[in-house]
């Protein structure tokens, strides 16, 4: 074979080659192609509209609550998150110093960190403004500061059971915070959206929560808070409860508790504290449950205020002996008597003259065994046996006519008596006067939940708990004011046993008496100082009172009468 023969073979051999290779990585190409189109087309189709898509979300800002004269009670602000990236620390040693003692963290533990092989690593979950400034003030690279957001409530711990608390992930554990948690919180709102520049763009546009105001004055709030511990102090109570109420309108004024807690530190506050016992815990409520049973006796026409009954000091039903609180026999006596010297035989022998149909029938009118409807969390029952119940026995006839065996809570007994106060209509009691939304701006309206007594039957019990005042309470008495009102000193009931020595002593009053602006009811729990109500709450009543109508601006009799008189006479003309 030639030498010409060899190189056109070699050549041909080489050309085959290339063109068998261009062929294999054709048909390999070509294959890919088809697996892409028609194999995986649509995985990839679904992969790169992902790519171009991205999830957008809005989140609301929660709603402001405010007192009823706009001061800020809760507000949005932010805490902080404080991570760093090691690689980028240059002297972890001398950051580890600065950061420990802001911190208060062990110095190993931040340099431990800060010497990590990991892109970035966790300082500190939560830290407060404050902190971070000082953090910021140090300017070393690495450091990282992240916003988290945080509720804040500027009066520090005052209405602590009325806001109640929204815990770190924004959600609403009690009081109006959790009753009105969705309004507050608003509606987080998302949407995909194609990051072409050519797609058209969607907003994204959040509910954002909605802002109330309360009926609750701060100044008056404040005022309330400030007589119930020093109540408790001056009376060695261990805790208290103090409700200021328009009786004719059901709004509350002033709700207190004490103790109390800090609604922005609520995870160091014990569970108990973060309960409102003005509407959660249920206590017997004593004498002041004379007021209902008078007034279902007047009003059911078992009784008149001119009748009389004969009190021999003891009075049997069901195997019980009743005793009057102070072991005396008062003869024949009338009705008002009876309500000034708070008489348990008195009221026993009405409520058994009524019977127990017509009896509980009037409970269950004003209100008892079941929830107010107040716009706060948690709200108890009350217990309210009535007869058939398997507790129920003859003998509680008698017992619960002047508030024994019977349960209630503070609000149900100022709710109750309040009926009383404003004519027989009884009001629901209510926080929030208006909500401010995008939908718009709306304005609760005063609701009536029944009339358990007719206005004449009210204005009687009035001027008999005016009586009681006058006759009887001398330090529940506010000179140059009328006020209706009646005490009440209960025994505890511990481990179905009524405890020997505490008591709970409260007082529930009016004023002015025949044509009232406020009710107040006073609870100081296990007061050491007096076994009686008129001896610890009635004098509490009266030193908040004193502050009260000054800061309310409720005249005087005289003036309010004097006006009334005017004002008669220029309608006459």
């Amino acid at each position: 074979m030639s030498v010409e023969n060899t190189v056109n073979n070699s050549q041909y051999y080489r050309l085959l080659l290339v063109i068998t290779g261009l062929l294999f990585v054709t048909t390999i190409i070509i294959g890919r192609l088809i697996v892409f189109q028609a194999v995986q087309g649509e995985d990839w189709a679904a992969r790169g509209l992902r790519m171009q898509n991205v999830s957008v979300e809005a989140k609301p800002e929660r709603g402001t609550i405010f007192d009823r004269n706009g001061a800020v009670l809760a507000a949005n602000s932010q805490d902080y998150q404080l991570g760093v990236s090691p690689s980028l620390v240059t002297d972890p040693a001398q950051v580890a110093t600065a950061l420990a003692p802001i911190l208060e963290t062990d110095r190993f533990a931040i340099l431990a960190k800060l010497e990590s092989d990991h892109p970035y690593e966790l300082l500190s979950g939560r830290i407060s403004p404050e902190v971070a400034n000082a953090i910021r003030e140090l300017d070393y690279d690495g450091l990282q500061l992240d916003p988290l957001p945080r509720r804040i409530y500027p009066q520090g711990d005052l209405l602590c059971h009325v806001l109640g608390y929204t815990d770190f992930q924004g959600v609403g554990g009690a009081g109006l915070e959790g009753y009105y948690q969705r309004e507050l919180a608003g509606e987080a709102a998302s949407a995909t959206q194609n990051v072409s520049p050519l797609a058209e763009q969607i907003n994204v546009i959040a509910r954002e929560g909605a802002d109330i105001v309360l009926t609750i004055d701060r100044s008056v709030q404040y005022l309330v808070e400030e007589h119930l511990e020093r109540a408790m102090r001056q009376y060695q109570a261990s805790s208290g409860t103090i409700i200021v109420m328009n009786p004719r309108t059901g709004a509350i004024i002033a709700m207190a508790n004490h103790p109390c807690y800090e609604p922005y530190r609520f995870f160091e506050a014990n569970d108990r504290l973060l309960v409102n016992p003005a509407v959660s815990q249920q206590y017997e409520p004593g004498s002041v449950m004379k007021l209902i049973t008078m007034a279902a006796a007047l009003d059911s026409g078992t009784v008149t205020p001119q009748s009389t009954y004969y009190d021999a000091g003891i009075f049997e039903i069901g195997g019980a002996k009743i005793y009057n609180a102070d072991r005396s026999g008062t003869g024949t006596t009338d009705m008002t008597t009876l309500m000034a010297r708070s008489l348990n035989v008195g009221a026993a022998y009405l409520a058994t003259e009524m019977g127990p149909d017509n009896f509980y029938s009037y409970l269950l009118r004003f209100g008892f065994g079941r929830p107010t409807g107040i716009d706060l969390l948690s709200e108890a029952n009350g217990t309210l046996y009535l007869p058939g119940d398997p507790f129920w026995t003859e003998s509680s006839l008698a017992t619960n006519s002047f508030g024994q065996g019977i349960a209630v809570t503070p609000l149900q007994m100022i709710s109750a008596a309040s009926a009383i106060a404003n004519d027989g209509y009884l009001m629901q009691p209510y926080l929030v006067q208006e909500k401010y939304t995008a939908e718009g701006i709306f304005v609760h309206e005063p609701t009536v939940l029944s009339r358990p007594i007719s206005a004449q039957t009210a204005r009687q019990v009035t001027a008999m708990a005016i009586a009681t005042i006058a006759r009887e309470i001398d330090k529940a008495q506010l000179n140059g004011y009328t006020i209706a009102g009646k005490t009440g000193t209960a025994q505890i009931a511990e481990n179905g046993i009524y405890h020997p020595t505490d008591v709970i002593g409260s007082f529930i009053g009016w004023l002015p008496g025949d044509n009232p602006e406020v009710i107040v009811l006073v609870k100081l729990d296990r007061p050491k100082s007096a076994p009686w109500g008129s001896e610890t709450a009635a004098p509490a009543f009266a030193d908040l009172a004193y502050d009260l109508v000054t800061l309310l601006d409720i005249p005087p009799d005289t003036i309010r009468l004097r006006a009334d008189v005017m004002a008669a006479r220029n309608q006459g003309n």
